[in-house]
């Protein structure tokens, strides 16, 4: 019983504070201005991405509703209802495609803040020499990285979709599986940069990722709530950003120490 106890403490103690670390993003960004002319590029991304699907998606709705203005009151009420409908479909239902979007646009504009974030914490700056063939290497290593966990996460939500022919918990299953595969995406992909940098291969991410799961989860379930709240989701990405790169040294202690 003692031990179980413990166990459960330790559970606490590694995932209550990971949530939180994209808020400790959104912190450290306020508390210094110097890596707000790098978070501009993504903002601005995600205002065009988000705004732009909006305003495309709603010219296909009123083409397609737009005649029931013409009609009774009625039909003009029902038109605006399914209008407040769709928007907020398009704000909450999609917010996972709009960031992964914006994110991938955002990328090396990510992987600056992740690395003024870390100098800034370390207090060690890198100054490496430019070269074109690790360039490519690095970034060739990193994007086969990320369509490799995109098709891992498409994968297992596909076979997570068979949860909803069970009769009556199908759908709480699926949503459950859903938010745990979105959470440990957002976690691959915001852990991501400063793995990268370190040119960690798919299995010293894995093995890194396996050894703070519980952080890990906690780190992608906040960022999973954060992106699904409307308007504050524009912000998302640098915060994500940030944080991802706080909790990846924190959880490496030794290597910050040496």
């Amino acid at each position: 019983m003692k031990a179980s106890r413990e166990d459960t403490s330790l559970l606490t103690r590694r995932f209550l504070p990971a949530p939180l670390y994209v808020l400790r993003g959104a912190l450290f960004l306020r508390a210094h201005r110097e890596l707000w002319k790098y978070a501009t590029a993504p903002l601005a991304i995600s205002i065009v991405v988000l705004g732009g699907s909006y305003v495309l998606l709603y010219h296909v709705f009123s083409k397609l509703m737009g005649h029931m203005v013409n009609e009774q009151w009625y039909w003009q009420a029902l038109y605006y209802v399914l209008l407040a409908v769709v928007t907020v479909v398009i704000l909450v239902a999609f917010f996972f495609l709009f960031t992964l979007i914006a994110s991938a646009l955002a990328s090396p504009f990510n992987e600056v803040i992740s690395q003024k974030t870390e100098e800034i914490v370390t207090g060690t700056f890198h100054e490496a020499p430019f070269s074109v063939v690790l360039l490519v290497k690095d970034s060739g290593r990193a994007i086969a990285h990320s369509f490799r966990i995109l098709g891992l996460y498409l994968v297992l939500l596909a076979c997570a979709m068979l949860f909803l022919l069970i009769p009556g918990i199908g759908a709480l299953l699926f949503a459950v599986a859903g938010a745990l595969l979105s959470s440990y995406k957002f976690a691959f992909e915001y852990l991501g940069y400063p793995m990268d940098r370190r040119r960690f291969s798919w299995q010293d991410k894995r093995t890194f990722l396996k050894s703070g799961f519980i952080s890990i989860m906690g780190f992608g379930l906040g960022n999973l709530v954060v992106a699904s709240i409307p308007v504050v989701n524009l912000f998302f990405i640098p915060a994500a950003v940030v944080g991802g790169t706080l909790l990846f040294l924190d959880l490496q202690p030794t290597e910050n120490n040496s």
